[in-house]
């Protein structure tokens, strides 16, 4: 028999759970909006933080926002099929089925795309006139992650020109991530290092209006760089992610800035003295930068994290029995929701409501209509 309505409690939800403490979560928002209040630069939250239009709408009605950031074509068709206009694809598309979908949504909101080759771009430019539409790009400097984009400086400003001369395709500005920065947990050497990266990307800039091109966007940084980013002249946009949720490695690396809004619930199956055994493994909880650990229990050990459906916490004299229901904190709030399929939103004890999230996974169904 299947229950014919959710529960009104936390403690009566199957296991496991990713809840979103929704308080939490809205404050975090607020934070985030009062930061760039009164100043020229925006922000632009990144998506596939959460994967969840309905808390991304949030995010956007919370103020200081421009728009949403998404690592895919697939989540932009997500947040454009729930109504929303502007959205920068902060990756480069290529292949024919992912362009022909960029191509369909620029024709339904505004959707830019950023791009370090000419041969991409040129494809991008065929593929957008073939439909009569024009595609916003930004060119990628890669700032030091070496990663993805163009060196700062004279190839910045040889794409673009060569970017100017293609149809289809309209110039919007530069776009630059330092991904290698954000992960540093020394506050001083990542603050330093976020100042010092962004300056190529902004004498970039600075070169190409030199020129005569007009550079409309400047944008990224990341939820642990932004503060120092968003104090920076000619910096437009600030893709901050993981702030409206967090994790315990985010939270280790910026303090108290923002709060840890995402858990997963998980029950209690086992137990001895010494130890017990969570009805949830690496298919729920997402461990990158680390093992879980447990919420208001930090003498609580996971001392190993292999299990798909199992997490052994070691916890002498434990008190905690079978039945017993434990949050757990994840150390990657990103990978965690790409996890699960809907995020429960709660006030202490309550569930206030249940959100779906962007479906999980790849899949062909995402650009072939007679995919079965």
């Amino acid at each position: 028999m299947v229950m014919s309505a959710l529960p009104n409690a936390l403690s009566d939800l199957p296991t496991p759970a990713l809840l979103l403490d929704w308080p939490v979560a809205l404050r975090n928002i607020e934070t985030a909006a009062r930061f760039v209040d009164g100043k020229p630069v925006r922000l632009r939250p990144h998506f596939k933080n959460h994967k969840c239009p309905t808390l991304a709408i949030a995010q956007l009605t919370g103020g200081g926002c421009v728009g949403m950031t998404v690592a895919t074509v697939a989540e932009a068709a997500a947040l454009v099929d729930a109504g929303m206009d502007d959205i920068l694809i902060a990756n480069e598309v290529v292949g024919t089925a992912k362009i022909a979908r960029l191509v369909d949504l620029s024709e339904r909101a505004v959707v830019r795309v950023v791009v370090d080759t000419f041969e991409n771009a040129q494809t991008i430019s065929k593929a957008a006139i073939d439909a009569s539409t024009r595609i916003g790009t930004l060119v990628e400097i890669d700032i030091g992650s070496h990663r993805c984009g163009v060196s700062p400086g004279a190839p910045v400003l040889d794409l673009t020109r060569r970017l100017l001369d293609l149809p289809g395709l309209r110039f919007d500005g530069l776009h630059a991530y330092h991904g290698h920065v954000v992960g540093n947990f020394d506050r001083a050497e990542r603050d330093a290092a976020a100042r010092e990266t962004m300056i190529p990307a902004i004498e970039s800039r600075h070169l190409l209006e030199s020129d005569g091109i007009a550079c409309g966007i400047l944008t990224g940084a990341g939820t642990a760089t932004f503060y120092i980013v968003g104090e920076m002249d000619d910096v437009d946009e600030l893709q901050i992610g993981s702030y409206v949720t967090m994790d315990w490695s985010y939270t280790d690396r910026v303090g108290d800035m923002f709060d840890i809004a995402l858990t997963v619930l998980a029950s209690v199956i086992s137990a001895t003295t010494d130890r017990f055994v969570l009805d949830v493994g690496v298919k729920g909880v997402a461990d990158e930068y680390g093992h879980p650990r447990i919420l208001d229990h930090p003498e609580f050990e996971v001392p190993r994290f292999r299990a798909e459906e199992h997490t052994i916490v070691h916890a002498p004299n434990h008190g905690i029995r079978v039945g017993d229901r434990v949050r757990v904190l994840p150390s990657h709030c990103c990978a965690t929701c790409n996890l699960h399929r809907q995020m429960v939103l709660h006030e202490g004890e309550t569930v206030r409501d249940v959100w779906p999230m962007y479906s999980q996974g790849y899949g062909l169904d995402e650009y072939f209509d007679d995919n079965p």
